[in-house]
């Protein structure tokens, strides 16, 4: 029962991880997840007809009628793809058709970061060499410094992905001088191994569903502090 908040989240149509979402809210907070037209292909052509889509503002339009507390566009790669300050075109689209605080996953990432006090980062991310390179742009373009970046090369099925792809890419990505290790990708899986990873490498982790829940949490006016989902929510 939302006796807290009721959380809205805005999915591509391939999005497969809802479960992910659940594990991030605390007691008395529910999530309620609609989706919008979208194909399983990452290229940087599709993603950009997706940040263009009014797909977008009509979903979070269809969760206005159950008054969330705020509401999330979640995927990174349609919210960083045209670089530094799209994002908040598309919150502001999204805040006009809903009446709800919002925010994209991209966006998310960057407050993340900035809260903890982050401006070197380690990146891992699944996409294809082009989608990643427009990832370090957007990052670059907010004032952080990408000492790393390393995609997977996936075109298709990043969901299909085992519990720890997204670890070992971590693992492979870090270097002594990042100060964070950035994962990228709504639809990549990260809850079960952030604590784990965040103990072994000695640094915080940032990934798109957790980055994405913790500032819709804030925004609905909850403490996004829970145990187990690394150093983020402990702030």
């Amino acid at each position: 029962m939302s006796w807290r908040a009721k959380i809205g989240i805005v999915y591509p149509a391939d999005g497969a991880l809802d479960d992910e979402y659940w594990k991030l809210v605390p007691e008395g907070v529910t999530v309620h997840i609609t989706r919008f037209a979208a194909t399983d292909e990452q290229t940087v052509e599709v993603f950009e007809e997706q940040a263009n889509s009014p797909d977008i503002e009509q979903a979070a339009a269809h969760l206005s009628v159950i008054s969330p507390d705020s509401i999330g566009y979640a995927c990174t790669s349609g919210s960083f793809i045209y670089g530094a300050g799209r994002d908040q075109e598309i919150i502001k689209r999204m805040e006009a058709a809903a009446g709800a605080p919002c925010t994209t996953t991209s966006t998310a990432i960057v407050k993340a970061l900035s809260s903890l006090g982050v401006r070197k980062l380690a990146v891992a991310a699944p996409y294809p060499d082009d989608v990643t390179g427009r990832l370090r742009i957007f990052l670059e373009g907010n004032g952080f410094e990408v000492l790393t970046i390393k995609g997977m090369g996936l075109t298709h099925g990043i969901y299909t992905q085992p519990v720890g792809a997204s670890y070992q890419l971590a693992r492979e990505v870090d270097v002594p001088d990042a100060e964070a290790v950035v994962i990228s990708c709504t639809n990549f899986r990260t809850a079960d191994t952030l604590e784990a990873l965040e103990k072994d490498l000695g640094k915080p982790v940032v990934s798109a569903n957790q980055a994405t829940m913790w500032e819709l949490l804030r925004l609905a006016g909850v403490c996004p502090r829970l145990a187990g989902l690394g150093m983020l929510y402990r702030l």
